[in-house]
This record gives structure tokens, sequence and C-alpha cells, in this order.
């Protein structure tokens, strides 16, 4: 409140001193002020002093107050019109001051006043220049110098001398004051692009109303009268409307938008009002010569004027809004498009993408961030927000947005802000129900995904089941059938063998073993039936010895063991048992097709695993035609039927005289390699 008084005192000092001036001329001529002024001049110093004053008591600060000082003597000023006529008759060898009428002395005066006052204004305005508080003293000083000199002046060269002094003295308040606002005017830095734009209406407006102001005193030093002086306050009317401009466009002296708008606004709507009543008057001015009941035409004006009245400020309203305000109209579509797109919304990459940088783009700011919990709740780094808020859903923190300042335009003010409070709102319940949205979705991809595998391994189950069964029933249809005719073979030979003539008795004890060995096979081969299972593990090396061992132990037609076979096998061999199963069948076909096909009785045997299991038969037999397989055998089909079928992969390399070498490699699951 001091400060505010503080501000207000020098304004009221002012204001009354000039009033007390102009008391003082009006009481020495003996003319009064309302004689001296004219109503031209009088709107002129009303708009003037108007300018002046609502910086000051809408947004009090000390730049403000010397604004108002300056708009105060500048009113009073131009308020008492002076024409070439009024200039006085002077004579040498009196002070100067004795010949002036008391009105030009306060003209004077105020004009002393006014040009270090100007200097003053243009060292702060639009921002400090960094001139001293001593520069300025020291004009208040000259021009203080001057005007006394000139007062005191006797003869008429001093007088020519000091009147051509205060001239020069105005052109260089006049210059420096221009030369100000065009420097800030051509300020090419983006933080101090508003006031470039201010700087240039006000100086094009000062440019326009103080040429003819330094004009005129020539003309009338020459005393030519082709510049009238309300030809002179036309010029100077550019001066209110160019800062009423720059106030209601680009903010001057940052008066709060919304009391802006209200201001426009009451007065646009006072315009109305009064131009409501002019009709409402003409209409039944008009309708009472052409109704015959005078009662109702002014009942008939005023319901014309009412339907009328509510288009028109809405109208002139929107028409207000263009011009002065289009970037309100901007953010206000802005905000309204966002909300649609919001409610529509339901990823949290769609939204962050609106709120980051569509929105941003839409109203013109320079940046825009969002940050989602657990980010943390800090803008972006060297940048600084003009306006940030938390966004909470419920009493839940989702995360912070921040928007940086508009590229070219004002602050948001109080309006905006609730505006983007309200978006900020619908921007965490936005996220919170896409946050649902997402985690819903993922729960029933999951869901999917277990409910697919899950039948994947029912049906891999039902298959095993089928598998098993068929391998049951194959197990007993072969005890039934071929086991059992084996076991009466083997009978049968051994009963032969007792009463058989000696010549024929070690053909039937070998008939006998063949019988034995083969019942063996199929026994194992039952067992393996029975009990397949994939999950069982077993020792292949032990398979592969028994599966030799057999081969090795019968006895060759020409004598000596049917195979000599030489082992290269691990101790230990781990693998699963249909693994171990399928890749002993394939060695024992291989073992057979030597024996039956080769002609040879050495054989290696290779064995080895890593990632596969690999294993290699050579043979030093007859060899054969790979590419020339003859019809109806299908050892070797089936062989690599088998391999196939575990995913492995079986080579032949052979020649004719030189032996055959056949390989198989089976992969191995992970845990097994």
């Amino acid at each position: 409140m001091r400060k505010n008084t503080a501000l207000f005192l020098p304004i009221l000092i002012v204001f009354v001193f000039n009033v007390i001036l102009f008391g003082w001329a009006a009481a020495q001529s003996g003319i009064p002020m309302r004689q001296a002024v004219t109503p031209f001049s009088f709107v002129v110093s009303i708009l003037m002093l108007g300018t002046g004053l609502i910086p000051a008591v809408l947004r009090p600060q000390s730049s403000h107050t010397l604004i108002s000082c300056f708009s105060i003597f500048f009113a009073f000023f131009l308020s008492v019109p002076f024409e070439v006529n009024d200039l006085p008759v002077i004579h040498p060898g009196n002070f100067l001051v004795t010949f002036l009428d008391p009105y030009i002395i306060v003209r004077l005066v105020q004009a002393s006043i006014l040009l270090p006052m100007a200097l003053h204004v243009s060292v702060r305005f639009p921002r400090h220049t960094g001139a001293s508080l001593h520069t300025v003293i020291a004009g208040y000083g000259f021009s203080a110098l001057l005007l006394f000199l000139l007062f005191i002046s006797r003869v008429a060269w001093q007088r020519v001398l000091l009147a051509t002094l205060c001239f020069g003295w105005f052109t260089f308040v006049i210059i420096f004051f221009i030369r100000n606002l065009l420097v800030s005017a051509r300020d090419l830095n983006p933080e101090h692009l508003v006031d470039a734009q201010r700087a240039r209406i006000v100086g094009m407006s000062m440019f326009l109303a103080e040429v003819p102001l330094w004009i005129r005193p020539l003309t009338l030093a020459l005393g030519l009268n082709i510049f009238s002086y309300n030809l002179l306050l036309i010029f100077q009317l550019i001066v209110p409307f160019g800062i009423a401009y720059a106030v209601l466009r680009h903010d001057l002296f940052g008066i709060d938008r919304a009391l802006r708008r209200t201001l426009v606004y009451g007065s646009a709507s006072l315009l109305l009002l009064t131009l409501y009543l002019s009709l409402t008057t003409s209409l039944t001015s008009l309708f009472a010569d052409s109704l015959t009941s005078r009662p109702l035409a002014p009942i008939i004006s005023l319901f014309v004027a009412a339907v009328l009245f509510d288009p028109t400020r809405k109208l002139i309203q929107t028409w207000l809004d263009k011009i002065l305000y289009p970037d309100r109209l901007k953010f206000e579509s802005a905000v309204q498009s966002m909300q649609y797109l919001l409610a529509r919304a339901n990823r949290r990459d769609e939204i962050m993408h609106l709120l980051s940088e569509v929105f941003p783009s839409q109203i013109g700011a320079e940046w825009g961030a969002l940050k989602l919990f657990p980010e943390p709740d800090v803008p972006p780094p060297h940048a600084v927000p003009a306006w940030n808020i938390r966004l909470v859903a419920g009493s839940v923190t989702v995360g912070g947005y921040w928007l940086g300042p508009r590229r070219a335009g004002p602050h948001y003010d109080a309006d905006e802000v609730r505006r983007l409070n309200a978006l900020a709102g619908q921007a965490a319940l936005a996220l919170a129900y896409a946050n649902a949205y997402e985690s819903l979705y993922e729960l029933n991809r999951n869901l999917e995904s277990r409910v697919k595998e899950q039948t994947e391994q029912a049906i891999t189950d039902q298959k095993a089941i089928a598998a098993y069964e068929e391998r049951q029933r194959i197990a007993r249809d072969l005890h039934d059938s071929v086991t059992q005719q084996m076991f009466g073979l083997h009978l049968m030979a051994r009963g032969l063998k007792k009463s058989a003539p000696d010549d024929f008795r070690e053909k039937l004890a070998e008939l006998e073993s063949l019988a034995s060995d083969t019942l063996k096979e199929m026994r194992l081969m039952l067992d393996q039936l029975r009990n397949a299972s994939g999950e069982e593990k077993v020792d292949f090396a032990e398979s592969v010895r028994a599966e030799c061992e057999a081969f090795s132990n019968r006895s060759g037609p020409e004598g000596g063991a049917l195979l000599s076979i030489t082992l290269e096998v691990p101790q230990v061999v781990i693998v699963q048992k249909n693994i171990a199963s399928e890749a002993a069948w394939v060695l024992r076909e291989a073992l057979h097709n030597v024996v039956k096909h080769s002609g040879g009785r050495s054989v290696n045997v290779h064995v080895s695993v890593d990632t596969f299991l690999y294993v290699g038969v050579r043979d030093d037999g007859t060899g054969f035609d790979v590419h020339a397989m003859p019809a109806g055998h299908y050892g070797l089909r089936g062989m690599r039927e088998r391999v196939l079928a575990l995913g492995g992969e079986l080579m032949i390399d052979s020649e004719i005289g030189r032996g055959t070498m056949l390989s198989y490699k089976i992969p191995l699951p992970v845990s097994e390699s």
C-alpha cells in the first residue's frame, strides 16, 4: 500500500502543478481556461491524459508513473491552442518574459520540463538503456538553464541564439527518443521479440506525431500560417491510438489481458448502447408518423433495437477478437480441438504426441514437455517453462506437463491458465484410462498366449497318448504273432537238434541260435514300444555297445564273427530315450545292410556328441552307386525318415569298390548339449 502511494504521489503533484500553472495564467491574462481551451483540443488532451494514466492505475510501477507524469504535462501543453496571430510584439531592452502572454509562458515552462522528461522516458522505455541518473538530471538542468536565459534575454541576438539552442535541444530530444525506439524495434534477440514489436508501433506513432510538432515552430518563426493547430492536434491523436493498439494487441505496459478485454468490450458495449438509444429515438420518430397509435411507436422501436443489439454485440466482439486478440481465438480453438482428441485417445504414445508436439504447435508455444511417472518430475534441461502443472487423476500422480512461452504474443493470462488447468485435468484422466486400457490389453494378450500354449500342450499330449496307444497295439500284435512264431521256431530247432544226424546238428544249432537272437531283438523292440517316453534319459553309448556286441558274437557263413566292429564312442552319452531308441534302430539297420549287401566284414562305428548326436558307420565292402538305388529296397528310406522325423540329417557316401560311409546327426535339446 505504501509503495502504491509513493508511485501515485508524483502523479498527483504533477497534476496539481499544471493546474496551478494554468490557474496563474488565467488570472494574469483574464481569460478563463474554459475560453482558452477549444472542444477539440480538450478531447485530444483527455485522450492523451487517459493514455498515460491507465497503465499507472492498472499496473503501478515507477516507469509507468514517469509515463503518466509525461502525459499530464503533454495533455496540458496541448490543451490551449496557439496560432501565429498569438505571437507578441517583442522590443529590445526588457526581459523577454515581460512581453510574453501568461499562457505562452506556461507552455514554455511545460516544454522545458517535457524535453528532459522525454529523455528520461526514452532511457527506460521499452527497457532500460543503461543511461546513468546523473545524465538524466543534467538534461533537466540544461533545459531549465536554457529557459531561464531565454526569459531574461534583452537583445535580439541573444534571443535568436537562445531560441535556436532551444530548437536544437528539441530536435536532439526527438531524434534521441525515436532512435532508442528504432534500436529496440530492430533487436533480433528472441528474448526481446515482444519489446521489439511494441517499440515498432510506439516508434511509428511518435514519429508521425512529433514530426509535425517539430515543423510547426519553423512555420511560426517564419510567420507562416500553413500548419494550423487543429491539424497538429489531429496528428497527435496518432499517439493515443497507437499506444492503445500496442496495449491491446501486444501487452504494452504488461496490463492483464482479461482486464484489457474488459475495457475493450466495455467500451464497445457502451458505444453500442449509445447507438441503441440513438436507434430507438430514430425509430420512435419514424414510427410516430406512420402509426395511428402513438404509444405503440416506442414499444416497437425498443423491440426492433433489442433484437438487433445482441447479434451486433457478438459480431463486434468477434471482429475485435480477430483484430486485437488473434492469439486468444487460436488458443480457444486449440483447447477445444485438444479436448475433442483427448476424449477419443486411448494410447499413451498418442496422448504424449498430442500434448508434447501438437498442442504447443497449435497455440504457438516454443516447446512442450510431458513426463510420465516414474520419470523425474522436472522440466527439460536448459528450458524455462511459462506454465506447468502436475497431472493428477484422483489421488494418483501420473506425470508432469510443461509449456514454454509463446513465440509471438503475450504470456498466458489468468483465463488461459484456468483453461490449461482444466485441459490438464482431462489429460490426466485420459492418461489414467490409457494406462488401464494398455494394462488390460497386455493382460488379454498374456491370457491368449497362455490359452494358446495350453491348447498346444493339450494337443501334443493327445498326440502322445494316441502314439502311445498305437505303440501298445503294435506291441501286442507283434507279441501275439511274430514273437510266438519265433519262439515256436526256436523250440522246433532245439527239438530237431536232439534227434538229427550229426551232419545237420551243427546247422540246427546255428538255426536255434539265430532264432534265439531274433527273439531277443523282438523282445527288446517290444520293450521299447511299451515303454517309449521322450522325457526319460538313457545312455546311448550302452545301446551302441549292445548292438555292436550282438553282431560281433554271431558267426559268419565262412566262420569267425559275423562282423568285426571297431568302436569309437565316449564312455557315456546321455540323451533322451526316444532319440536313443531311434538312433539305435538306424545303427542296427545300417549294420544289417553291411551284412546283407556290402560283402564286407570289417566295420568302424564312430559316435560323438555336442549340440548334435553324430553317428558314423564305415564298412570295407563292395560299395554301390548312391544315384542308382534298386527298387524294392526300403531300408535306407526308413532310416532317413526316422532321422528326419527328429529334425536330423542322414548322409551316404559310397562308390563301387570303395566301401560305404553312412552317417547321421540328430539335434539335441539345449539342456542336453
